[in-house]
């Protein structure tokens, strides 16, 4: 077994890319056999110049899904073979317009000829094997159009960084934890204003007591982020004290809090959970959207360095 089979999935595009090599050697050995100066890669470009002529650039790459620069450059080498030439648009004088050269189309006869023997011999290559080819590549393909590939990456890599967050309920033994992680981000930005101290030394007294939930995030075994939610009436809550160390945030360690917050907050019967922030912590109004959160009007705050009120209706 080489390595290309022991990579597996991890190397699809270049075992892709290995086959396609295979296939346009071996049909370069074809046309060379037949005495035709053609390489398999022009087929693209020369194949619809063929149909209809002239075609510009854009609309070649848009038939083939191709992009602009793997065109040009396919045109050039037709170009440089004497196969192809480029003139101006009579309508834009920009774009460029191709069509076959005198050449070319000498040309053609002998390979419509062998492209006819060549989709032969690919339909009985494709219909030999147990899984078609051609409906593979298509299926890959739709599955790609309709999420693209960073995308797709973005939302597993997310989704298994959250799976190694585990958030706890409140215990004592974390009340420095809150404090600390609450401290370390409101002094990197602001003053600590009485009403923040006072809560962050008796969570139990300002939070809990008074009906709310305080929570924490666990990673690698160390405490990194907590969050509160504050008990207004029977069916508001606020989302308060949301904090993440800074060495592990990128981690989707916040999001996860939030998330599980609000779950919380369903759990008991809230309809709508608020929160205050200022217009420099961008990352966390960010997130708060994400989740769900929007502006709402600002009123009186407790909180000196609040400018921003959000809230979500569950």
């Amino acid at each position: 077994m080489n390595l290309m089979d022991q990579l597996g999935p991890l190397a699809v595009g270049s075992r892709l890319k290995r086959l396609s090599d295979t296939f346009m050697r071996q049909a370069s050995a074809v046309y060379r056999a037949f005495d035709l100066d053609f390489e398999p890669k022009w087929f693209t470009v020369f194949y619809p110049l063929a149909e209809r002529s002239p075609l510009s650039i854009t609309e070649i790459a848009e038939q083939l899904g191709f992009s602009h620069p793997a065109i040009i450059q396919l045109a050039n080498e037709l170009e440089q073979k004497g196969l192809v030439r480029s003139e101006k648009s009579g309508g834009d004088s920009r774009k460029r317009m191709l069509v076959l050269t005198d050449q070319g189309k000498a040309m053609l006869p002998d390979l419509q000829r062998l492209w006819q023997t060549i989709r032969e011999v690919n339909t009985q290559l494709i219909q030999s094997q147990r899984h078609n080819l051609i409906f593979a590549v298509e299926e890959m393909e739709a599955v790609l159009t309709q999420k693209d590939y960073l995308t797709r990456f973005t939302e597993y890599h997310e989704a298994r960084q959250a799976e190694e967050v585990e958030i706890l309920e409140y215990d004592p033994r974390y009340r420095d934890d809150f404090k600390r992680l609450n401290l370390e981000w409101i002094g990197q930005y602001f003053n600590v204003d009485p009403p923040d101290r006072a809560l962050l030394e008796n969570p139990e007294g300002y939070v809990l007591e008074g009906g709310g939930y305080v929570f924490f995030a666990r990673y690698g075994g160390e405490i990194v982020g907590t969050c509160a939610l504050l008990k207004q009436s029977s069916v508001v809550y606020e989302l308060t004290k949301m904090a993440v160390t800074p060495k592990v945030q990128g981690r989707q360690i916040g999001k996860k809090l939030c998330t599980h917050t609000l779950e919380k907050a369903r759990q008991v019967g809230a309809k709508r959970v608020c929160l205050q922030a200022n217009t420099r912590l961008t990352a966390a109004i960010e997130l708060y959207r994400k989740v769900g959160f929007y502006k709402v009007e600002m009123a009186g705050s407790p909180y000196q360095q609040a400018d921003v009120r959000m809230q979500i209706d569950l």
